[in-house]
């Protein structure tokens, strides 16, 4: 249903415009401005640069129209300043920028005499002059003025004024001009033809937010403050239908007839207002990996432009939406990571549109059923952690004041108990022993005195829970805990406290580290004997062993590293006695060191932003999005390497994927490139992307992929683009 995606962006797509044909659109982001052919996607004018303004205010506000004979486009945005925005008017033919204007709304209008020419709105102080670039609390606005405008001397004459207005909003097509004014519970429409009021619309009482037109010029719909009612007036009967929708405002709605289109996130909801409400008719499915920052649906309908976060445009055909198919569902819902099991066997994972954790098999790949949490009544909720025991049979699960442990084996025998000492919770981390005791560290709200702000706990799990030790811990306000996976050590940050686990005596007894200046965001290896830490004062990482306090190895020079992964002790024995993971945040690349030598073992490029050790040691899990990487795959392929190897992205640029001389392999869409299997990846899980090569051409040989009627089709309306505009 994707007709094109169009990559010609480098930043958010704020705004889409199509022309009045369907033939081209405008693409704007914060920086360019690109005219493209509605059917295939392709620039056939700019980028128009944003020159001569200033652009730190621009924000979604940006909006954009094209001239009647679609030789010229008006770019307006809209910045801090609420009273004042201005607009460029660009030449599409010559590339050339005509002129700015000042005022605070601005439209090309299509019909009647004046047509081709500009519409501007301007707000009027109660001295009678212009308000410029200031707010509204220096010079209060009485009434607005509307301008005329000519595009080829950029002379501008005066129109008509209105006095005591809220709100006004031009009709797409430069017809009318929708005016709400403070004193009344009414719309006045106005004709810019005649200059003349043409239609009145009474509305319930209420402070009126917004004023918008459909793009077919025959609705009007306004939106309120502080409620999401609605009105809807359609201007050849005056009809007026009232509905509550929430529609959101950043990304706007858009209106086209009577169909409201609601961005959401990555899909776009279709409702239909009629007299009896409004009704969700069509939801696409997730139309980008990022999220939407802009939709315009074409002039007929059939088609639905689409601007994403990430720059891009995708055009969508509509014709499910016509044939009148029943409202898609989204049955893709990648899970998101929340914690693994010490094995690496399972991991804990949440849905991202609704309160359900799963428990997945990660050799298998699939959702155990028979484990579902939520069928145990425990909701995902903000802050949420998730602990397993060692042996992988219990897992703990903390929301709010409660914890409630779970027999993985058995999911209906459940222990719930509430570990809240007195006074506020400010953070709480928790881990199974290798007893499957349940060790509890607790922050609490503390003030500058010297009371207890902290609280060491471990609880005795069998058929009731019973706290069986406790160590007050004063800690300042800012520290991080750091809580080991196995409970055996705990480290508080600002300033530097660590202590240990004596199974002898059963306590926790505070010990002391070499270069205990250096512990910064510490990473522990699975079976909570080593722990690693980029120093804040160097950025030197550095390893060490808990049960000595000793420096394990030379700190690893990467200042860039954002995540750390420590391996549990490992059998094969060539790769070394324990490694170290670190990513870079700039290039996105995983490397991999031993621990003594700090010899460079692998290196891979993954765009994930967490990294974790599991299975012994011998896998690497990355996830947003979940990849999981086979430790001897990645060691071979860097000992096989040339002197000169570089990470995987180099092997691709702008989509395309490069051979040894550079030369290009293939092209690789957006959506697929994240969770693109590249080489030595042993499992993927969001969205797999599957290439193949059985009709795989190459060299000169890739004309025999084109559709020679296509191709027909393409050229023959380059041949009309360029008569249109010439």
């Amino acid at each position: 249903m994707i007709i094109f995606v169009a990559e010609h962006h480098k930043n958010p797509v704020r705004c889409i415009v199509s022309s009045s044909d369907d033939k081209t659109f405008a693409s704007v982001s914060e920086n360019a401005i690109y005219v493209c052919d509605s059917a295939t996607g392709h620039c056939i004018s700019g980028p128009f640069q944003l020159r001569d303004v200033d652009l730190s205010d621009w924000g979604t506000g940006l909006d954009a129209c094209f001239s009647p004979d679609g030789k010229h486009i008006l770019v307006r945005c809209c910045p801090e300043t609420i009273l004042s925005c201005c607009a460029v008017v660009w030449d599409i033919e010559r590339d050339k920028e005509e002129f700015e204007i000042e005022g605070f709304d601005f439209v090309f209008i299509h019909c009647g005499h004046n047509e081709g020419r500009i519409a501007s709105m301007h707000w009027i102080d109660e001295d009678g002059s212009l308000i410029g670039t200031i707010t509204r609390g220096v010079r209060r606005p009485t009434r607005i003025q509307v301008q005329l405008r000519d595009v080829r001397n950029s002379k501008s004459e005066r129109l008509f004024d209105v006095a005591g207005v809220a709100v006004a909003q031009f009709s797409p097509n430069g017809q009318y001009l929708a005016v709400k004014k403070w004193s009344e519970n009414a719309v006045e429409l106005w004709n810019l033809e005649d200059v003349g009021i043409t239609h009145r619309f009474e509305h319930p009482p209420g402070n009126l937010r917004s004023l918008q037109f459909s793009s077919t010029n025959d609705y009007l719909m306004a939106t309120f403050r502080e409620s999401h009612h609605k009105c809807l007036w359609r201007l050849d009967t005056n009809q007026m239908m009232s509905f509550d929708l929430d529609v959101g405002y950043d990304p706007p709605a858009v209106i086209h007839t009577n169909r409201v289109f609601v961005p959401r996130d990555s899909t776009v909801e279709i409702w239909e207002v009629t007299e009896t409400g409004s009704n969700m008719i069509f939801k696409t499915e997730p139309l980008t990996t990022s999220s939407i920052t802009s939709i315009c649906p074409s002039c007929d309908g059939h088609r639905l432009s689409v601007g994403s976060r990430d720059g891009t445009v995708r055009m969508r055909d509509l014709e499910d939406l016509r044939s009148n198919q029943p409202v898609t569902q989204d049955v893709t819902d990648v899970p998101l990571i929340i914690a693994f099991s010490p094995s690496g066997d399972m991991m804990a994972t949440r849905s991202r549109r609704s309160d359900y954790v799963g428990l997945w098999n990660t050799t298998t790949r699939e959702l155990d059923e028979s484990r579902d949490v939520e069928s145990r009544d425990v909701e995902y909720r903000r802050g949420m952690e998730i602990a397993f025991s060692t042996d992988d049979n219990r897992m703990a699960v903390l929301t709010g004041s409660s914890v409630t442990i779970c027999d993985i084996k058995h999911p209906k025998n459940c222990l719930s108990f509430d570990p809240r000492p007195r006074g506020s919770v400010r953070n709480r981390k928790f881990a199974f022993q290798t007893c499957n005791d349940l060790v509890i560290c607790t922050q609490l709200e503390g003030d500058d005195s010297d009371e207890i702000s902290g609280l060491l706990q471990v609880w005795k799990l069998e058929y009731r829970s019973e706290c069986t030790f406790s160590l007050p811990i004063n800690i300042r306000e800012n520290s991080s805990i750091y809580l080991a996976p196995n409970g055996s050590t705990v480290i508080f940050t600002d300033p530097a406290l660590c202590y240990s686990w004596n199974h002898d005596t059963a306590q926790f007894i505070r010990t002391r580290f070499t270069d205990e200046a250096h512990l910064g965001h510490p990473a522990y290896s699975p079976d909570g004997k080593f722990f690693a830490s980029r120093s804040p004062q160097d950025n030197g990482v550095r390893i060490w062993d808990i049960r000595t306090g000793q420096l394990r190895g030379k700190p690893i020079a990467m200042p860039d590293a954002e995540a750390i992964a420590l391996s549990p002790a490992l059998n094969d024995q060539s790769l070394g006695d324990r490694l170290i993971a670190l990513r870079c945040r700039d290039t996105h690349t995983i490397s991999l060191f031993d621990v003594d030598t700090g010899r460079l073992r692998a290196q891979c490029w993954d765009s994930g932003s967490f990294i974790k050790f599991i299975r012994d040691g011998t896998k690497l899990a990355s996830y947003h999005p979940i990849r999981i990487h086979d430790i001897k795959d990645l060691a071979a392929k860097h000992r096989n390497a040339t002197h000169g190897y570089e990470p995987i992205p180099r092997n691709m640029r702008d989509g395309w994927m490069l051979g040894q001389d550079d030369d290009l392999l293939f092209w690789v869409p957006l959506e697929h490139r994240r969770v693109l299997c590249l080489p030595h990846v042993e499992t993927i899980w969001d969205k797999p992307t599957k290439l193949g090569l059985s009709s795989f051409r190459y060299g000169r040989k890739w004309t025999e992929c084109i559709d020679l009627g296509w191709l027909k089709k393409v050229k023959e309306r380059e041949k009309e683009m360029g008569r249109l505009l010439g």
